[in-house]
């Protein structure tokens, strides 16, 4: 019998920082109790606090628990993992085969009433446990690549014989390769230089849409999934890239100041793009749950790009003459997260009737102090979606 544990490295990594964790929280909790140090704390944020913190120490605890309980066991006729809440274990005849993802050794079952197993790769000695798998079953995401060969190889939309299926897969590789570099470069460009902007903007809008194109001209040959071994060549990252980086620029680059117009056409385009992607793509089956997941999780970052493309051509190429008005700094500050933005919270202005808090670049954020007045540019937007922009 072999008896595989979490490593001890993250083990001590994971007793440390989950017990300081434990220690920080309970602390806020008890504070929450201390009439003098939340007599002007209202009511929403005080039971806020105090779920946080139960919520938190109750994760760390059983985080404690997980850690120090769950092991992978390897027996004379099975294989099972034993965890905090659960314990799930694979007759050796019942195990399909395995696959091997960035986080987890997955253990597929051929008995449909039993779940796979999944072994975290923080788990010790994870060279041993898949060179043991691979002694005595398939890889199955090396077997599904030689059958999704087969089946390209086969099919008679990609050439007439093997040889010409053979040269438009060699030829969808290569495309796909190449989308992939423009998409990622377009991407990084959009989202840490952006210069010139408007070009940037421009190519993240209008690339993603020629990668659908390319993918339909490809009759499904080349595919939107980023899927492990696959013998089908993805653009994923052709597509994602600039529309990640156009969405992130939307959200961070304008002050929208109604969005009551934004939502429809953001919609409609994101259901276009999605409907010229599926229909009659053989690479959505919709026979499966999974598929209806993944098409969901597409269309979120597709909604993501629809957005970015209404507000970038709604403010770039407005046309508008701006009304100026005028507001005083309030205060300020920075939201330090996966991007650092920069905040002003504004007196009321123009249409603007309350107090309201705006986003603006580092360096008009580094040249204004409290008290400090701003002017207000106003326009309409070119699809009526009005937004303005401050400056000093």
């Amino acid at each position: 019998m072999r008896e595989y544990k979490i490593a001890k490295g993250w083990a001590i990594f994971m007793y440390v920082s989950a017990t300081l964790l434990i220690v920080l929280f309970s602390w806020a909790l008890m504070m929450s109790f201390i009439p003098s140090m939340n007599e002007d704390m209202n009511s929403t944020a005080y039971w806020f606090i105090i779920s946080i913190s139960l919520i938190m120490i109750a994760l760390m605890i059983v985080g404690i628990i997980e850690t120090k309980k769950s092991k992978l066991v390897i027996d004379k006729e099975q294989v099972f993992i034993v965890s905090t809440f659960s314990n799930r274990e694979l007759m050796f005849d019942e195990i399909m085969g395995y696959r091997i993802t960035d986080k987890y050794i997955i253990i597929e079952s051929n008995n449909e009433h039993k779940k796979q197993l999944k072994v975290s790769k923080y788990f010790e000695n994870t060279n041993e446990i898949v060179v043991w798998l691979s002694k005595n079953y398939s890889d199955l995401n090396v077997v599904e690549s030689k059958q999704e060969k087969e089946e390209i190889l086969n099919n008679e939309e990609f050439g007439w014989t093997i040889e010409q299926r053979e040269e438009q897969l060699i030829k969808a590789h290569k495309t796909a390769k190449y989308l992939n570099w423009i998409g990622g470069i377009i991407g990084a460009w959009t989202i840490f230089l952006a210069n010139p902007y408007e070009y940037a903007m421009t190519a993240s809008i209008i690339f993603p849409v020629i990668c659908v194109c390319i993918i339909r001209y490809f009759k499904g040959l080349i595919r939107t999934d980023d899927k492990k071994d696959s013998a089908y060549p993805t653009a994923f990252l052709a597509i994602f890239a600039p529309s990640m980086g156009l969405c992130i620029r939307a959200l961070l680059d304008y002050n929208i100041f109604d969005y009551s117009n934004v939502w429809i056409p953001t919609i409609l385009i994101a259901l276009a793009y999605i409907a010229i992607l599926t229909i009659g793509n053989k690479e959505f089956k919709f026979n499966k749950v999974k598929d209806y997941l993944r098409l969901l999780g597409f269309s979120i970052f597709l909604f993501g790009y629809s957005y970015g493309a209404v507000i970038a051509l709604n403010c770039i190429y407005d046309q508008s003459v701006p009304e100026n008005f005028n507001a005083t700094v309030l205060s300020k500050r920075i939201n330090s997260g996966k991007a650092t933005t920069y905040h002003l919270e504004l007196t009321s202005w123009g249409y603007q009737k309350e107090i309201n808090e705006v986003t603006v670049p580092e360096e008009l954020y580094n040249q204004l102090g409290k008290n400090d007045n701003v002017n207000i540019y106003f326009m309409k937007g070119r699809f009526d979606i009005p937004w303005f922009i401050v400056s000093e």
